[in-house]
């Protein structure tokens, strides 16, 4: 398609680069982790390999609509006209799939703070302010600089509590051991302490054990189907991921029951907002969709769950799914920004 619009994408050495990029990709992702190389030197090439990712992405809707104008245009005649067509179209899917490129670039480096007030009526001696930041993705796309950058933004909100829902590590434990991108965490200032649980991805490299003496050696708590009862009138529970334990007995049994204080439940996979609200919980926390990060996958997150991204009340509990700081595969956002959620508990 789009040879068709542009003479120079003919040429051997640019279809070559082309097919390379996909085996640039699958190189960073399965072969990096063994390689004995900084990861600041894969850096440069796991990024043109996540754009390539994108491109094929939007290029394979781009694709779709071009053979249906194929399509039609042979059952014109596939005259002059439909030709012409054929070279315009080609043209103008390049321009754009380009353009949302760009923005989505852009975007995905540019995270935001969105702000949640919740009344447990609990009557808690104080309002509590609770960050919660899922989905980092430490890893080949993003390491160091990426973790200090997230730190100073945690840090400006000045927090009571803050809450790490799970995928600390991306695909493999080994970039992030080999650039400590860990270490600037052990910065994070607040209150009551850091405390985070498991997601998918922080199972991949089947080094659990590792990450979580890792990240405790930095100073957070790590929740694994444990609780947490805070000076400030929180009891938070922290769950496994859905995906090591889909039917998981502790989002019962480790459910508060004192009437004074906030019951809290974080989970990285937002696939239990109706059991948590049975069980007595009053804020439900969770990640794992990043919203979609291309729409318009956002609208196959929506089937997926009850609640893919936002805040939304389930009887007296409100639910939140926050989209995620990092990413995954490709730094490109479309659709969603990459966020903290700051919420404000009362």
């Amino acid at each position: 398609m789009y040879r068709r619009g542009f003479s120079f994408l003919n040429h051997a050495f640019v279809l070559c680069f082309f097919l390379c990029l996909p085996l640039l990709f699958c190189a960073v992702n399965v072969w990096g982790p063994s390689l004995a190389v900084d990861p600041r030197f894969i850096r440069p090439f796991a990024f043109l390999g996540g754009y390539w990712l994108a491109f094929f992405h939007y290029s394979a809707y781009a694709g779709i609509l071009y053979l249906v104008l194929r399509i039609v245009g042979l059952l014109g005649g596939n005259g002059a006209f439909w030709q012409q067509a054929y070279t315009l179209y080609a043209k103008a899917a390049f321009v754009a799939v380009m353009a949302i490129l760009v923005y989505g670039g852009w975007n995905a480096l540019h995270p935001v703070v969105r702000a949640v007030e919740h009344d447990t009526g609990k009557n808690l001696p104080r309002p509590v302010k609770i960050v919660l930041v899922t989905d980092i993705h430490l890893g080949s796309l993003f390491g160091r600089q990426y973790a200090a950058e997230l730190t100073e933004l945690i840090n400006r909100q000045n927090a009571d509590v803050v809450l790490f829902g799970g995928d600390q590590v991306d695909n493999d434990l080994e970039y992030v051991l080999r650039e400590k991108s860990y270490e600037p965490l052990q910065n994070i200032k607040c209150k009551y302490g850091v405390y985070a649980i498991l997601g998918n991805h922080d199972h991949f490299s089947g080094r659990v054990r590792e990450e979580l003496e890792l990240f405790r050696s930095v100073g957070f708590h790590m929740l694994v189907d444990e609780v947490a009862d805070l000076p400030c009138g929180v009891h938070l529970v922290g769950l496994e991921d859905f995906r090591s334990e889909p039917r998981n007995p502790y989002l019962e049994k480790l459910a508060g029951t004192d009437p004074g204080k906030a019951n809290i439940l974080l989970e990285h996979q937002p696939r239990r907002f109706l059991e948590a609200e049975k069980a007595g919980y009053d804020l439900y926390m969770a990640g794992h969709t990043h919203g979609g990060q291309q729409a318009p996958l956002n609208f196959v997150t929506k089937r997926m769950y009850l609640l893919d991204y936002g805040s939304k009340k389930f009887g007296g509990m409100l639910g939140v799914a926050s989209c995620g700081y990092g990413l995954w595969g490709s730094p490109v956002r479309i659709g969603s920004t990459p966020e903290i959620v700051v919420i404000t508990v009362k």
